[in-house]
């Protein structure tokens, strides 16, 4: 396939720079330990566009957008008091480019070895109408907040190479940052809130390890050894725009947000998946793993990186019988996590294991963590601080629409589906990524139709 290899980077005296060899934050430690051979810990994000890519514009702004990503080309090297650091190099990620449509299989299941390669890929699907552009990469090096803000630089600087636009002011950046990124414990707590953050980090402790959660997979043997692989990446659908304004509608009158109602209804698809596999699920636990971004004020001008919590919500299968009473309890739980940042009690647990030398037998081990992920990335360009022009319902890019951003988590063993969903002006939009050694692609978008007939059911129920 025709490539574009870039230059490589060179600022080694930038304030960037300077602070690096930079230790590994606890979440980047555990994304780097939990990557394996079959289960690489691997993201997706693709920026949908309307136009060409045009590859000079694109030359210039991924060479602007990874010089302030220090994470998607530094590598990780051990010093013996330091511990694991990151070394920022000059490498620039090679682009695989072909035709809209054409699916991103060269490379895209390889391990990546982040002691000696970055951990970013890039794939460019270029078309008359429409192209996007798909970031894969290590899990480690950033999140999925921290990748919008990569989009939001890569689309800015695009904006700026094109011949005949007017100039957009890029967001600030402030390297410095890095340095309390992932950072489990707020300043100055209290007493009160000190008791209060060490109860529900005990109490989220004992749920984790004492509630087993149900496995998605749990009575579903894995595909013979020796058959080729059926399927890589993730898949999509779309909820109509009628589905997408009830939803909105719903939200309202109960006074709920549009993730507890994604959240209540992937509790009920999983539920019915389960069963319909022959495995009761009654009154065991079925568990949900979900992100929080833990930026803070003034925070958009932090460069690519993790700084996330994990929040693991929990509930008896039975309860998927009375959706209702389901939807007001997680209703509950999603304010106090979005109200307190309860998601980082779980980071300041990996600290402790990752303290004692634990952590690699943690992650070692077979247990489920989770059944499902969910993640909610809203609509992305919300978050942008570069002012872009508004353009037939997108973004103007230079010579682009930047209408939708989409894109998946990575599974691991024993959490074997992951969701994303995406809301933009006038539509949802659902993608799933499912455990290839398990389902073929087949069980795969009807595990999806499933979830999305659900949502549709909900948005119905006004």
């Amino acid at each position: 396939m025709p490539q574009l290899a870039t230059e490589s980077l060179a600022d080694h005296d930038t304030p960037l720079a300077k602070l690096f060899p930079l230790p590994l934050s606890t979440v980047e430690h555990f994304m780097f330990l939990d990557g394996r051979s079959n289960y690489p810990m691997l993201c997706d994000v693709q920026v949908e566009l309307k136009g060409t890519i045009e590859r000079g514009p694109f030359g210039e702004a991924l060479a602007f957008a990874m010089q302030r990503a220090p994470f998607f080309r530094g590598i990780i090297e051990e010093d013996k008091k330091r511990g694991l650091l990151w070394r920022l190099t000059d490498r620039m990620p090679t682009v695989d480019w072909d035709e809209y449509g054409i699916p991103c299989t060269e490379g895209y299941d390889q391990f990546i070895d982040l002691r000696s390669d970055p951990g970013l890929r890039v794939f460019v699907r270029s078309g008359g109408e429409r192209s996007s552009i798909l970031l894969h990469f290590h899990h480690a090096t950033a999140d999925g907040v921290g990748s919008m803000v990569f989009v939001e630089d890569l689309l800015t600087a695009y904006h700026n190479a094109t011949p005949g636009t007017k100039t957009v002011r890029p967001r600030r950046l402030e390297p410095e940052r890095l340095l309390k990124r992932c950072t489990s414990n707020l300043e100055n707590p209290g007493v009160v809130r000190g008791l209060y953050d060490v109860y529900c980090g005990v109490r989220g402790a004992y749920e984790f390890f004492s509630e087993r959660p149900l496995p998605l997979h749990a009575a579903k043997p894995a595909l013979p050894a020796d058959a080729t692989r059926r399927q890589n990446g993730f898949i999509r659908q779309s909820c109509s725009r009628e589905t997408t304004g009830a939803l909105r509608k719903l939200t309202s009158q109960r006074k709920v947000t549009l993730n507890d109602v994604f959240l209540r209804d992937l509790y009920l698809t999983l539920h019915a998946a389960i069963e319909a596999d022959g495995t009761p699920v009654g009154r065991r636990h079925l568990r949900v793993l979900m992100p929080q971004s833990l930026r803070g004020r003034g925070d958009a001008a932090m460069p690519t990186t993790n700084d996330l919590g994990f929040s693991f919500i929990g509930s008896r299968g039975s309860l998927c019988e009375r959706p209702a009473e389901l939807l007001d309890n997680l209703k509950v739980i999603t304010a106090a996590i979005r109200k307190d940042n309860l998601s980082r009690h779980f980071i300041g647990g990996l600290a402790a294991v990752e303290s004692l030398g634990l952590l690699p037998r943690l992650l070692r081990g077979q247990s489920c963590f989770a059944t499902a992920v969910l993640t909610n990335f809203g609509n992305a360009w919300r978050r942008f601080e570069a002012k872009l022009p508004l353009a037939d319902g997108g973004l103007a890019a230079g010579n682009l629409v930047y209408d939708c951003l989409i894109g998946t988590p990575p599974i691991r063993p024993n959490t074997a589906a992951a969701f994303c969903v995406t809301t933009t002006m006038d539509e949802i939009v659902v993608c799933l990524k499912h455990d290839p050694f398990y389902y073929p692609r087949a069980e795969s978008v009807a595990l999806l139709d499933r979830y999305i007939r659900q949502i549709e059911k909900s948005a119905q129920s006004i």
